[in-house]
């Protein structure tokens, strides 16, 4: 085994003597920027000008100045329409509050806010359609010094907040890439978007890493916290994504009355809500719970392991929950409906490892991290339970398997197996059980 079997024959190394690199820079310039060239070249000006921003109404004049710039990108690129879109719509608003006050702006940038620029040298053919997607809500604050790596889909819902220092990488370096020495050739990443959903804080300082592709609704991520991995719908966490606490009452309000901007801040009272929310959910707690022999859906629990990570998908009631709370457990659905009751659920049971998404709209499941591969890990699920819902198309059986981890276990209600199972053909039956008179199918994955 000799060191010249690792060399790439497509990759070259140059001495370049120190007088020639200014002649040697100026003409790595393309005559005709590429696409992804420009794409730099317009977020290095951004970032450049945004460190004369002063008060409130430059910030919001540099909000424009973004959505302008991203617009001439896209019709110089031909890119379709929405590839870049920011909302810079809205009045400012002046909340009074007793003796005092504070405004809430349209979407704005404090002073140092930024998005970087993916190292574009190595990258010309990249098409321009695959420029990363920028969108970014109403009411958005960027806080001083925070940071974008834009080197991929970024998509920000209303009211977030990236607090001062703040920062969300969207660049990666995995274990199979270069050592410090040229890691900077890395520039795009291969991993999935990020979404922010409406009114995500990210507190000071803190860092979103790259397999964090989503930032649930109303969620936090505290001061000066690391997270690399998806953060749950109105939850808190602390450093490497544990969950701190939960805020069903806040799901509970704004996912019921679907409050305007303008609307949420003229609540304050929010322990009000808390205790009107918790007699709503001891009104209805029992019948979501239900109750009943799980014994057959338990057994087939246990077959996952001790404390399973467990995947439970479109459920439509509590009542499966409590048996699948062992390990870590995430919830993902398409409505924010049961969202309150299953945080409630956690909070009163101390189930600190429960994560719940709303964003499934199609059929394509979360990861239990957006990272499809980790050096020496195995990323996905020893448990996955898919319920039948029967306004929602059903997840098909080789997306079931793809999330599943070899080895794991699939309990899926019968009704929403009307595909058959096409194109999965590493899942083997083991048994039928039945509970509360609905049919399920157990699989175990090759």
């Amino acid at each position: 085994m000799n060191k010249s079997d690792y060399f790439d024959v497509n990759t070259t190394v140059e001495r370049v003597a120190p007088h020639e690199l200014p002649a040697r820079l100026a003409a790595d310039v393309p005559a005709v920027p590429y696409p992804i060239v420009r794409y730099a070249q317009v977020l290095k000006e951004l970032r450049t000008l945004s460190a004369a921003i002063g008060d409130e109404q430059q910030q919001m004049e540099f909000g424009r100045l973004v959505a302008t710039r991203f617009a001439r990108l896209a019709a110089e690129l031909s890119l379709p329409h929405g590839h870049f879109a920011v909302d810079t719509t809205g009045e400012p608003l002046l909340v009074k509050e007793g003796a005092g006050q504070h405004w809430i702006l349209p979407t704005h940038f404090e002073g140092g806010a930024y998005f970087s620029a993916p190292h574009a040298d190595h990258q010309y053919g990249l098409a321009a359609h695959h420029i990363p997607r920028i969108r970014i809500g109403r009411y958005v604050r960027f806080g001083k010094n925070s940071g974008i790596n834009a080197g991929g889909d970024i998509t920000m819902g209303d009211g977030v907040w990236l607090s001062p220092g703040s920062m969300l990488l969207r660049q990666d370096h995995g274990a199979y890439g270069r050592p410090s020495v040229g890691a900077r050739t890395v520039s795009m990443t291969t991993q999935p978007g990020v979404t922010l959903r409406d009114y995500a804080w990210v507190g000071r300082d803190a860092m979103v890493g790259w397999n964090s592709d989503y930032l649930g609704l109303g969620s936090i991520v505290g001061t000066r916290s690391f997270i690399n991995n998806w953060v749950g719908d109105y939850s808190i966490v602390g450093d490497h994504d544990r969950i701190l606490q939960y805020q069903p009452f806040k799901a509970f309000l704004l996912g019921r009355y679907r409050l305007t901007v303008e609307e949420t801040l003229r609540i304050s009272d929010w322990a009000a809500v808390d205790r009107d929310w918790r007699q709503v959910y001891a009104d209805r707690a029992g019948a979501l719970l239900g109750s009943g022999d799980l014994t057959p859906f338990a057994e087939s629990v246990q077959d996952a392991g001790a404390a399973p990570r467990a995947l439970l998908v479109r459920p439509g009631s509590l009542r499966l929950v409590p048996a699948l709370s062992g390990g870590r457990l995430d919830i993902v659905t398409g409505s924010q409906e049961l969202t309150p009751y299953l945080l409630q659920w956690a909070s009163y049971a101390k189930a600190k490892r429960v994560r719940v998404r709303s964003d499934l709209t199609g059929t394509a499941l979360p990861l239990e991290t957006a990272g499809t591969y980790h050096y020496d890990k195995r990323v996905g699920y020893e448990l996955v339970v898919a319920e039948y819902d029967p306004a929602a198309a059903s997840v098909p059986l080789p997306e079931l398997q793809r999330v599943l981890l070899p080895g794991g276990v699939l309990i899926a209600e019968a009704r929403g197996l009307a595909d058959g199972p096409q194109g999965a053909d590493r899942l083997v039956e083991t048994r039928d059980i039945t509970v509360d008179g609905r049919s399920f199918k157990v699989f175990a994955k090759k």
